[in-house]
Parts: C-alpha cells; sequence; structure tokens
C-alpha cells in the first residue's frame, strides 16, 4: 500500500512538471521584428506638388520592433523611408522625394488555430519630408532636395501573416498615412522660406518578414 502511494505521488509530480512545461511552452512571445520594403503610393495633391514636380509611385523600406502586451496585442516603434520618383524627371535628373518617418505603433492579431492570422494597425509619429523644390541660388535658380519641417502624421492599416517556422513567418500589409496640416510646414534655404503648399498623403504597401522572440528558457 505504501508503495503504491509513492507511486502515485510520484506520477503525479511527473504530471505536474509537464503541465507547468506545456504552461511554458505557451507564454506569450516578448517581441516581434519586422523587416519590409514596398511600393509608396502618392495620393491627393501630393501627385500635383509644386506644379510640376508631382511623386508618382516610389518604394519604401522599414523595420518595426513591437512589445506584446498580450497574446494579440503588440506596442512598438517603426522607421521607415519613402522614396518617390518625380513626373518631371527630365527637369529634375536624378532627384527625388524623399520622406523619413519615425511612428509609434499598436497592432491586434485576431490569433486562432491557423498559420494565417490578420491583424490591424495604427500608427502616429513624424514625417520628416526632404522634398525637390526649385530654389534661389547664387549659381542661378535650380531644383535642389531641401529639407521641410517635420509634421505631425497618422497611419491606419490592415494585413495579414503567415507562420512559416515556429518563430517566423512572412506578412503582407497595406497602410493608409497621413500629415496633419503638411500644406503649411515650411523649409528655410539660402535665407529663404519655401512653403510645402500640398497634402502629405499616401498609400503604403509592405511585404516582409517577421520574427518572434520569446522568454528566456
Amino acid at each position: 500500500m505504501k508503495n503504491l502511494f509513492f507511486i502515485g505521488l510520484s506520477l503525479l509530480m511527473i504530471s505536474g512538471t509537464a503541465l507547468a512545461q506545456d504552461e511554458d511552452f505557451f507564454v506569450k512571445d516578448v517581441l516581434e521584428v519586422n523587416f519590409y520594403g514596398g511600393a509608396g503610393i502618392p495620393s491627393g495633391s501630393l501627385s500635383d506638388f509644386s506644379g510640376s514636380l508631382g511623386a508618382e509611385t516610389g518604394f519604401n523600406y522599414g523595420l518595426d520592433i513591437g512589445y506584446f502586451l498580450t497574446n494579440d496585442l503588440v506596442f512598438g516603434f517603426n522607421f521607415s523611408h519613402t522614396q518617390f520618383s518625380i513626373k518631371n524627371s527630365d527637369e529634375t535628373g536624378n532627384l527625388n522625394h524623399k520622406l523619413y518617418s519615425p511612428n509609434l505603433y499598436l497592432k491586434y492579431y485576431f490569433t486562432g488555430e491557423s498559420d494565417f492570422i490578420p491583424y490591424l494597425k495604427g500608427s502616429a509619429g513624424l514625417e520628416f519630408a526632404k522634398f525637390t523644390t526649385f530654389v534661389d541660388n547664387p549659381k542661378g535658380r535650380r531644383y535642389r532636395e531641401i529639407s521641410y519641417d517635420p509634421v505631425l502624421a497618422y497611419g491606419a492599416g490592415a494585413g495579414f501573416f503567415y507562420f512559416v517556422s515556429d518563430f517566423s513567418g512572412l506578412f503582407l500589409e497595406a497602410n493608409y498615412r497621413a500629415a496633419v496640416s503638411a500644406a503649411e510646414t515650411e523649409a528655410t534655404y539660402q535665407d529663404d522660406i519655401y512653403l510645402f503648399g500640398s497634402d502629405l498623403v499616401r498609400i503604403d504597401i509592405h511585404a516582409g518578414v517577421r520574427i518572434l522572440i520569446g522568454p528566456n528558457e
């Protein structure tokens, strides 16, 4: 009888240890790291920037680093760079329009049993615009990439993630991004002030790789 008691106690301890290990296995991930590239599609008056200098579809790339608040909710930091070509490129040569965008983001994953996981994403941050502008210069009037004052911006988007391993996968997302009062922002060059004069609205399409980092074992 005593032997049966010790055998039962041993089995209980083993099962408890296994259960604890299973629970550890399902502990939420700590971080996500996303690398991506894609297309930046100008919208609104950005397509007609400064008359003949309208932005055309360009490319972008960026990085997300996010912390899991829950199994499904992530709060993080994002930085992206977008470069647009110019419609009137015969006059501007190899100059471009460029955006540098640091943001905070919040993302919600609709996690289920499938490896295919849709999500929603919202962001807020700054837009640092370096746009090709026709400026006065000691050597004569010419086109030049000049930096405008940063403006507040916000974005909203949706996408899906697909697991290709336990801790990584691929994702595709689309985001709408708009700056607040961008048309009023200014740049100073050679003591002259230039007004941006356009809305700063774009649609970003991103495709990339997502890596999950779990807790220490």
